[in-house]
Formats: C-alpha cells, sequence, structure tokens
C-alpha cells in the first residue's frame, strides 16, 4: 500500500482545517472520523508476516491453488497469463505457514518470482530469467486506470520481442530500451497501448477499460449481477454519464440517456425543476437508494456510483410497490486503493430558454383599443385614442410611460454554485467513501426574487472484522433551504401577476421610499409579487439523515453461503414559514407632483409555520447461496425477510395582524384570530423475498422470484398479496455452433419474461369508517369545530395489480464497433381504484367507496445501437435510443352510452388513455363574403357573430350545423409518447467531449398565447389577425372575436415535438508530467452546457416544448445553463 507522503498529508490536513472552519459541526466532525479511519489504516501492521495459512492439495493446477490461499486469506493475486501457468499440477502440504513458505513451493523449479506488499501479491517473471533480456536505455513509467489508480501486474513488453517488465504495487515498471522501440501495455479488462519510444526518460501511461472483456456487475433488487447474465430488461447508467454538465437536478440529468425512460421538465424553479420522470410512460416509479426508498431528486449526482431501472418482471422482486418500475440508485463506497481526494468546482449561468415578453405601452394601447373596436363596441368609449397611442411609440410625453417590465424583473442570467470535496481509499481490512457537496442557486427574478442552497454529507464504511464477518455503516444527511416567493410561481401566483403588471405605469417613483401602482389586479404588480422583502416569502426548510448498519457472515465450512441483517433508520424534517409582509403602493402625477395612494398588498402582517416529520424504520435480514458445481452450472439462491414501519406527525399554527412587521414571529400576532392544526399516521409494510437464479455454462439463463407483501393500509383479510417473477436468457453467442464468429459476435443474447407486481398508493385504510374535522360552525354566538363522516368503507379495497410481458435482445458485434439492445413490451394493469356508477343507483343518498374496478393496458418497444472504437490517441462512443409506449383502457367504470357518437367521443373503455377530442379549423374567415357563404351554421345564431378573422371550423358530419357531434381526435395527449436520444463522446488524447441530444414527439400542447390577462404578449401582437393583416393563416384569430374562437379545436391544440442539446462538455485533461509536478493526480478543466439549442415546432411561439399544455409564459421557465469547472484529484 502506498502511503501519503508526510508534507501531502499535512497539506491534505491544513487545507481541511480551512475549510472546516466555514461548515457545520457535523460535518467537522465527518471529516475527523474520516481522517482518523485514514490515519488507522496506513498505520496498519505488515498482513504478510502475520498471516497463516494451512494448505493441503494434491495435484491441483496453480490457479486453484492459488484460488484457496484467497479464500483461506485476505490475499490477492495479480499476474499476466503469459508469465504464469495455470494449468500447472501441484501438490502442497503446509500447516499454520506464512505466505512466502506456500509460494516457494508452489513456484518452486519455475522462473515465476513473486512480491509481497501488504495483502497483494504481484506474480511475475524472475529478472534472472535469460529469456527477457534488457538492452538499451533505461525508462521508468506509471501505468493507471481512467480514474488515475494504479494498475498492478499491468504487463509492459517491447513488441515482437521478449524484453519486458511487470508493473509493481504503485503500477511502476522499469525497462531498457532503445529509441524506435514500440513499447506495448496490456491488462486483462482493458484494452492494449501502444507507444514509439522516443528520447523519454518517464513514461505515464493511462489504460482504458475494454467493454467488450470487462464483464461489468449491475446492481439489481437486493443484490449484484453480471451484466451478461442479466435475463430483464434493466437500464443502467454510471456517474461520469451523469455529471458531464452540472445540474441542479439529479433527475434532469436522466432524460434521452436511456430507452424507456420518458422525461418531461415543466419548470426550471430552483429547488423544483426537477423533471417528471416516468418508466415506458407507466405512473410514478419507485427510487431505492442504497436498498431502501426515500427521496432522491436532493442527492448530488456526485455521490452516486450508478442508477439501474428495473423495466419489467425484474422488479417484482419489489412486490406491492414496483408496479411503475423502480430505479435503483447506488451510491459511492471504498475501494482497495490509497486515499484519493477529489474536488469538483464549478460557476454555472441559468437564463430563460425561451418564453413569450410582454408588449410595449404602444403595442398595448393597440390592441386594447383593437379588442375594444373589434368586439362592436363604440369608438367614443375605447380606451385609447390613435393620438394616445402615437404617444406612448414617441416616448417624449413624461405621462405616457412606457415600461419594460421583463427587463426591469428579470435577469438574462442568475448564478448557480457547486462545490464538493471527497476521500475514498481502503485496504482489504477497511474501505472508505466520505463526501462533503454544496449546491447555491439563485432564481431569475433580479430583486430578492429567493434562492435554493443545499448541503450534501455522506460517509459510507466496509469493514472487515473477521475474515467471515464484515460491517456496512453508512449515514447521510442533507440540508436544502428553499426561499422563495409567497405567491406561488406559477400561473396563479407570480408568472401571472407579470402578465396584469401594465407598461404603462413606472417602474420606480422620484420618491424611492415608494412603490410604484402598476395594477396587478391587487396586488400592485410582480414587481411587489416577486420582491420577498415587498411581500412576503415562503421559506422551506427540510433536513434528511439517514444511517444505515449491516453486518454480513460468511459461513466457513460452506462455500458461498453468506447471512446478512440490515437495520436502517430514515428520518425527514421539514420546516416551513410563510410571512405575507403588506405593501403600499402609490401613483404619481407628473403635472402636480403628488402622489396617489392606490391600495396595498395585503392590509397586515400574517405568519404561518408548519412542522412535519417523518420517520421510517427498516430491516432485512438475508441469507445468499452463490456457488458454481463443476465449472458449468452456477446457482444462486437469495432468502430475505423485510419489515418497514413509517410514521409521520405534522402541527400548524398561524396568527394575523402581527404588531409590525418587522418581527416575523408568531407572538407579536392577534391571539383572536390566532388558528393552529396537526395530525399523525403510522403505517406498516412487511415482505418474504425469494430469489433463485441458475446458470449452465453461461449461456442458458433462468431466474425466479416470488415476493409476498402485506400493507397495514387494507383490511386483515386483504393485506397479503403474492408477487412471482420468471425469466430466461440464451446467450447464442456461447455457442459451440458460433466458435468460428467470435471474430464477428462480441455477444448476442435473447432473453423473455413474465412477472406480477403491485401498487399499493391506493387506499389509505378505506377500509375503516369513521369522522373527520369539517369546518365551522355558529352555535349561539360562539363558533364551533364541526366532524362529518368519512363516508361508506370498503373493507375489500386492495392494491392494483400489474402483469407484465417482456421480449428482448442484446448484441455486439466486431469488439463493439456495433451493439445495442431491443425490447417489446405488453402490461395488464388492473384492480384501479374507480366510483362504482353502473350498477348503483343514483339516489343511493351517500357517497359510494372506491372500487378495484378499473383496469388498463400498456404496450411499447424500445431500441438502442451504439458504436465504439479506440485508437492510439483518439476513442469515441456513440449511440443513440429510441421507445414508444401508449396506454389503453380495458374497462372504465362509466355510464353506457346509447348514442353513436356520444360513445364515440366520450366511452373511455376499449380506448385511448389520452385522446383529446375537438374541432377541425379550417383557417379563418378573411371577409364577411365567406361568412355569409358559409353552409351551416356555425355559432347557432345564423352566424351572426361572426366576423372575419374568427376560426372557421368544419361540418364533419355535414348536418349543418356546427355542434358536440363534429368534434373528432385531434391528439394523442400532452406526454410524449416517442422519445429518442443520442449521446456522443469522443476523447482525444488529453481533450474530451460529451453531447446528449434529445427530443420527443408524438404528443400536443395546448398553445395559449393570451389567458384573459391585463397585458398581452409581443407574439400576440406580431402574429395576430387584423384588418391590416387580413390573412387565413394568421396565428392568433381577432381579439374581441365570436364565442366560437374559444373551442377546442386543432386551432390552438398543436402538435408538438422537439430536439434539444440536453447537455454538452468539452474538457481538458492536464498531462501527466505536470500533475506530477504539482503534487495532484489529475486535473481536468471543462466547459459544459445544458439546454443550449433547440428545435421544436413550437419555436415560433415562443413556448418552450416541454412546457405545460396551456400555460405558455404562465409557469416558471426552463433554463439553458453555461459553465466553467475544474475536477481535481490527489
Amino acid at each position: 500500500m502506498q502511503k501519503l507522503s508526510i508534507t501531502q498529508f499535512r497539506w491534505v490536513t491544513m487545507s481541511l482545517g480551512l475549510t472546516l472552519k466555514k461548515i457545520p459541526l457535523v460535518m467537522k466532525l465527518f471529516f475527523v472520523f474520516m481522517l482518523s479511519s485514514i490515519s488507522l489504516l496506513h498505520a496498519s501492521g505488515s498482513y504478510a508476516q502475520t498471516a497463516r495459512i494451512s494448505l493441503e492439495t494434491k495435484n491441483q493446477t496453480v490457479q486453484e491453488v492459488l484460488e484457496q490461499i484467497e479464500a483461506k486469506s485476505n490475499f490477492s493475486f495479480f499476474y499476466n497469463n503469459r508469465h504464469v501457468d495455470l494449468n500447472r499440477k501441484v501438490s502442497v502440504s503446509v500447516d499454520d505457514a506464512d505466505i512466502f513458505k506456500i509460494l516457494d513451493a508452489v513456484f518452486s523449479g519455475t522462473n515465476v518470482g513473486y512480491s509481497v506488499v501488504e495483502n497483494r501479491i504481484v506474480l511475475s517473471v524472475k529478472s534472472s530469467n535469460p529469456v527477457i533480456s534488457q538492452k538499451g536505455n533505461k525508462i521508468t513509467g506509471t501505468v493507471v486506470d481512467a480514474a488515475g489508480i494504479p494498475i498492478i501486474g499491468a504487463n509492459v513488453m517491447v513488441k515482437g520481442t521478449t524484453n519486458g517488465a511487470v508493473t509493481d504495487i504503485n503500477g511502476k515498471f522499469s525497462l531498457n530500451v532503445e529509441k524506435g522501440d514500440l513499447l506495448e501495455v496490456s491488462y486483462i479488462g482493458y484494452l492494449s497501448y501502444e507507444q514509439k519510444i522516443g528520447n523519454e526518460q518517464a513514461l505515464a501511461i493511462t489504460l482504458k477499460e475494454d467493454t467488450k472483456t470487462l464483464d461489468e456487475v449491475v446492481v439489481v433488487g437486493y443484490g449484484t449481477q453480471k451484466k451478461g447474465n442479466l435475463t430483464g430488461s434493466i437500464a443502467t447508467v454510471k456517474s461520469e454519464e451523469m455529471t458531464v454538465a452540472p445540474v441542479s437536478s439529479t433527475i434532469n440529468s436522466l432524460g434521452g440517456r436511456l430507452p424507456g425512460l420518458v422525461s418531461q421538465q415543466t419548470s426550471g424553479q430552483p429547488g423544483a425543476d426537477q423533471a417528471t420522470i416516468s418508466v415506458r410512460g407507466f405512473d410514478c416509479a419507485i427510487w431505492i437508494v442504497d436498498g431502501i426508498e426515500m427521496d432522491f431528486n436532493r442527492i448530488d449526482p456526485n455521490q452516486i456510483e450508478s442508477i439501474s431501472i428495473l423495466k419489467d418482471g425484474s422488479a417484482s422482486i419489489y412486490g406491492a410497490r414496483a408496479g411503475n418500475g423502480v430505479i435503483l440508485v447506488t451510491t459511492k463506497r471504498g475501494v482497495q486503493q490509497k486515499p484519493t481526494i477529489s474536488v469538483n468546482s464549478s460557476i454555472t449561468f441559468q437564463g430563460i430558454t425561451t418564453m413569450p415578453k410582454p408588449v410595449s405601452s404602444g403595442d398595448y394601447a393597440t390592441l386594447r383599443r383593437e379588442e375594444w373596436l373589434q368586439s362592436g363596441k363604440p369608438e367614443s368609449t375605447a380606451p385609447y385614442t390613435e393620438e394616445q397611442i402615437q404617444k406612448f411609440y414617441d416616448g417624449t410625453d413624461p405621462q405616457y410611460i412606457n415600461t419594460d417590465w421583463y427587463n426591469e424583473l428579470i435577469r438574462n442570467w442568475s448564478p448557480l454554485n457547486q462545490h464538493n470535496i471527497s476521500v475514498r481509499g481502503g485496504s482489504e481490512k477497511i474501505k472508505y467513501y466520505g463526501f462533503l457537496g454544496y449546491l447555491g442557486q439563485e432564481t431569475i427574478w433580479k430583486h430578492n426574487g429567493g434562492n435554493y442552497k443545499r448541503y450534501n454529507l455522506q460517509s459510507n464504511i466496509d469493514a472487515s472484522i473477521t475474515s467471515q464477518l464484515s460491517m456496512q455503516l453508512d449515514l447521510s444527511f442533507i440540508k436544502s433551504d428553499n426561499m422563495t416567493t409567497i405567491r406561488p410561481q406559477g400561473n396563479a401566483g407570480v408568472w401571472g401577476d407579470l402578465w396584469n403588471t401594465l407598461p404603462v405605469y413606472p417602474a420606480h417613483l422620484p420618491d424611492p421610499t415608494k412603490i410604484s401602482y402598476a395594477d396587478g389586479k391587487g396586488t400592485g404588480g410582480a414587481h411587489v409579487t416577486s420582491n420577498t422583502e415587498l411581500s412576503g416569502y415562503q421559506d422551506e426548510e427540510k433536513l434528511n439523515l439517514n444511517g444505515t448498519i449491516a453486518l454480513k457472515y460468511d459461513f466457513k465450512h460452506i462455500k458461498g453461503l453468506s447471512a446478512k441483517f440490515l437495520l436502517n433508520y430514515y428520518d425527514q424534517i421539514s420546516y416551513v414559514k410563510l410571512f405575507n409582509r403588506p405593501s403600499t403602493f402609490y401613483r404619481y402625477d407628473v403635472a402636480s407632483d403628488t402622489y396617489i395612494n392606490a391600495g396595498g398588498f395585503g392590509n397586515s402582517a400574517q405568519l404561518t409555520q408548519r412542522d412535519d416529520r417523518s420517520k421510517m424504520l427498516t430491516r432485512q435480514f438475508s441469507v445468499n447461496y452463490d456457488n458454481t458445481f463443476a465449472e458449468d452450472h452456477s446457482l444462486s439462491v437469495l432468502a430475505l425477510y423485510e419489515a418497514i414501519d413509517y410514521s409521520g406527525n405534522w402541527m400548524s399554527a398561524s396568527r394575523e395582524d402581527l404588531l409590525t412587521p418587522s418581527i416575523e414571529e408568531l407572538f407579536v400576532g392577534n391571539t383572536e384570530t390566532m388558528k393552529n392544526d396537526g395530525a399523525s399516521s403510522e403505517m406498516g409494510r412487511k415482505s418474504f423475498v425469494g430469489r433463485f437464479n441458475y446458470s449452465y455454462k453461461n449461456k442458458y439463463l433462468l431466474e425466479t422470484t416470488l415476493r409476498a407483501d402485506a400493507s397495514a393500509k387494507f383490511a386483515p383479510g386483504h393485506r397479503w398479496g403474492v408477487f412471482p417473477s420468471a425469466s430466461v436468457g440464451w446467450r447464442i453467442s456461447e455457442e459451440s455452433f458460433m466458435l468460428n464468429t467470435k471474430s464477428v459476435v462480441d455477444d448476442l443474447k435473447i432473453r423473455a419474461s413474465y412477472g406480477r407486481s403491485g401498487n399499493d398508493a391506493v387506499g389509505n385504510f378505506q377500509y375503516l369508517s369513521g369522522y373527520k374535522l369539517n369546518g365551522y360552525y355558529l352555535l349561539g354566538d360562539k363558533s364551533m369545530l364541526g366532524i362529518a363522516t368519512t363516508g361508506l368503507a370498503n373493507p375489500n379495497l386492495t392494491w392494483e395489480k400489474f402483469e407484465i410481458w417482456n421480449v428482448g435482445l442484446n448484441y455486439s458485434f466486431l469488439s463493439r464497433l456495433i451493439y445495442g439492445e431491443g425490447d417489446v413490451f405488453y402490461r395488464k394493469r388492473t384492480g384501479i381504484p374507480a366510483t362504482r356508477t353502473m350498477s348503483m343507483s343514483p339516489t343511493f343518498g351517500a357517497t359510494f367507496p372506491q372500487e378495484n374496478i378499473n383496469s388498463l393496458n400498456d404496450r411499447g418497444f424500445e431500441f438502442m445501437v451504439g458504436s465504439s472504437k479506440s485508437f492510439k490517441n483518439f476513442s469515441y462512443d456513440i449511440s443513440g435510443n429510441i421507445s414508444w409506449s401508449r396506454a389503453k383502457w380495458d374497462h372504465y367504470e362509466e355510464q353506457i352510452y346509447t348514442d353513436p357518437d356520444q360513445k364515440r367521443i366520450n366511452q373511455k373503455s376499449g380506448q385511448w388513455v389520452d385522446r383529446q377530442f375537438g374541432y377541425i379549423s379550417d383557417g379563418l374567415f378573411t371577409s364577411q363574403e365567406e361568412i355569409d357563404n358559409l353552409d351551416f351554421d356555425q355559432d347557432n345564431k345564423q352566424n351572426t357573430s361572426l366576423r372575419p378573422g374568427d376560426i372557421r371550423y368544419v361540418d364533419v358530419n355535414g348536418d349543418k350545423v356546427l355542434d358536440w357531434k363534429d368534434q373528432v381526435e385531434i391528439g394523442k395527449g400532452t406526454m410524449p409518447h416517442w422519445m429518442y436520444g443520442l449521446n456522443v463522446n469522443l476523447k482525444y488524447k488529453d481533450f474530451d467531449l460529451a453531447a446528449l441530444f434529445q427530443g420527443a414527439f408524438g404528443y400536443s400542447s395546448y398553445i395559449s398565447l393570451w389567458h384573459n390577462t391585463l397585458t398581452y404578449p409581443q407574439e400576440l401582437f406580431d402574429l395576430r389577425w387584423s384588418e391590416n393583416n387580413n390573412v387565413a393563416d394568421a396565428l392568433y384569430p381577432r381579439l374581441g372575436g365570436a364565442a366560437t374562437n374559444g373551442h377546442m379545436s386543432d386551432y390552438f391544440y398543436k402538435k408538438a415535438g422537439y430536439l434539444r442539446l440536453k447537455s454538452f462538455a468539452l474538457g481538458y485533461n492536464l498531462p501527466k508530467e505536470l500533475c506530477t509536478k504539482l503534487l495532484i493526480q489529475q486535473c481536468r478543466v471543462y466547459f459544459a452546457g445544458t439546454n443550449l439549442f433547440t428545435f421544436d415546432k413550437l419555436s415560433k411561439y415562443h413556448i418552450d416544448p416541454e412546457a405545460p399544455s396551456g400555460q405558455g409564459g404562465f409557469y416558471y421557465p426552463q433554463q439553458k445553463t453555461l459553465s466553467v469547472g475544474i475536477n481535481l484529484s490527489f
């Protein structure tokens, strides 16, 4: 084990000490603990000197003997197959001997030598061997992997000769070479590296993983499996892919990377900007972090090792919670290596992708006048005259103001800072990983618009207590603080206020202590409600505490048998403070230099506080057996018991009429108007889980699982459910008849699966009937709190049930020059709770309880293809994926329709779940003659309300009247059915480039440029119909038009689709020689960005394609980002 030098250690300690002064006590204790662990690790004695082994082997291969030594001790062997004859038969008989005596016996009479450092043994050719000739000038070098970790036992040869060496425990080697020699470096699991020798005296060589030969391990439910042996549909993304560009929400880094993942980011609000993620278009999947279900969004992406998505029957092992898929998150853990300290720091600037902007005063006055006149009202009472409008445009009269509220309130770029430090390392006895991270994000509002801060702290430790007993201890701490405006960041809040803030009012008054009135429909304007210092705030602090301790015991006399006990405690505490601050605003008369009180935002200060706490206690006990028999039969069996207890409580209090807004505390409020409330809850689950895996020669694969779940939510007779699954796989590439194709076919596997699962997130204790608090009632002169019944109980209500079938293919050709996978699936979902309508009388007199009566089905496919290749100085990995899914109702509890048109439009049973019906439009009327010649009644008023500029509809059924029967299907819902992505990864020498393109289509969005607000978007002014723009394809009909313009139709319900550069990063790694001089292991600087550009069908409206349907400009818009950062390790 290579140790930190005294100088390095002191430097690290001093640096951390300076940092510790600025961080909370709990984080200081964490670092003290981690540094103490490292110190104790490096102070340990020599394992090789103290270990004693007894061994009795007769006529066994060298490989079998080495495996026995590893099984009986903590030793690990490193060697190259060219140097060690693993098939040579030997006999060894020793009792309580040290490792040196055993190795001498094993390699007696051979040219194999060894070096032992702690518990690692490197086997190599003895230097005295005449076959390994050394000549020329001596060079030295170091061989490391992509993470900078030394590779032990790598083979370094002059190509075409027997002149070579093997790297030692620190990855170092020395060799005599001549100028012009071609040096070849190789190691199992890595791509070979070649370099022509020039005048170099020291080499720094980095080997890249060979994904063809490396048998990657994938996290699955309650364990891991080799990727080649997977029989389920499981998609995996690694840490380095998620951290390409800094993001505030880890979820936002997943969209487009994996087939079958439907992603839509509908907000850019700090602390609430996570995308909506669904597996195959299903409802919300469950998130399992290190084996425990918990909130995932606030975990820093740099903490994560990998994410696995269980999409088919492989999710059934989670039973009653797994119906919509399972997403497994695995955080980083310690590894056997010298301590590596990593520092990541980035500065990011966020700006709006696109959104409509408010009009100027001149345009606003023009539209107001136009709307008035076009609705048939008299010109004499129009809001503005043409002369007044011209004064707004001229801007010379101080009474005719033109305020650009967008530029006044919204900044082009807002900052996002992310910084984290981690330590990772370990020995055979103890492995450790520690992480400390900070994120600070500001809003795009210019003046006190709020911010979001997050602190992440984690410690994962794995320790070998004895040769058979090991312990896992994980601790994590997440604290977040989300400060935002008192009014929500949506259409009923600040963004709605923006569209009610009129440009004809000034942003500032001559007296800076007074707030300008700008209407805002009673709020004064967005300059008041977007400023927490003027209108108040909502401050939510969250604290997550998570602790896991696990003990694993490996049975000595039964190979592959182990038992594990795990205990986890998860505690989430939330504190919310809502403070309404009163503000008074004024109008200003320029001529008289006087201020006029125009009202206020609130009459008095109000304060509401709420505390929430939820706790979860998880216990797991499992027995696992994993063994291989007769080299061909691999067996893995798991039996597990799990119990989870949930509890929670909340309490709130509020007071109005605070004595002063300067003191934001409850005690200064009016006791006559004070309110308080609270509640608590408890729930529990317990489960029995079994899994059986069998593999024959790694080509015929079988996996079965069985889970029995009990949930306290349901009546005693309906609490248990059984959820089985089965999957099979055939690795065709491993068949004997494929031997001649090995140079072409790397991997070819077909698989099929079936699984049952459930969803118990329904009907909380609805088998019970009772009472609930329900409003206040006046009895005499007193107000009394009343109660009401909770409704009829249903003791038969239970969870939803799911069945899913999946068939898939994995392939790789020509050393991954072409690789990919494909899946098709079908899912049935039954027992969806609904209220019975068909078989019950509407005069029953009570609200019916919900029953498990609705059902639907889903189907879809996914496909991914990629290409990967490495050259001397250049490598690439490019892959693309596409997926489609859609759901259809089997049965939907509804009335029985007899009218053909009612059945066509309204009936849901047997139909797609997301059909949208509306009218077919045929442009706009451009003349009164077109209206007069219309051969059907469009407005049910003999077309008397229609004028040029109104929408013209199609009489679909030809009955000479436009009514509900003319509606047809005009869209397939507002969530994408088709998702696709393109991943590009390029490396050239010390440069790297990564780009992710994400896209979607097969969905619609309702385009609403105007929400009946006081002002208008510029896009409406530019694209509207008017007498001067009398065209049939104008993007907005006449203002003040006919009521029929508001019909749901394809005029506003548009097909949507997009392709966007979701993330991009360009990085440069400092040369190894420079890093060595700077006493660092690795240094990478980079530029990155997200949502940099978008190609979409809605661009002319300036509405982001992921915007909530019908809410363009009425929500916190998505953000594009530009980042610069550095990754440093030493």
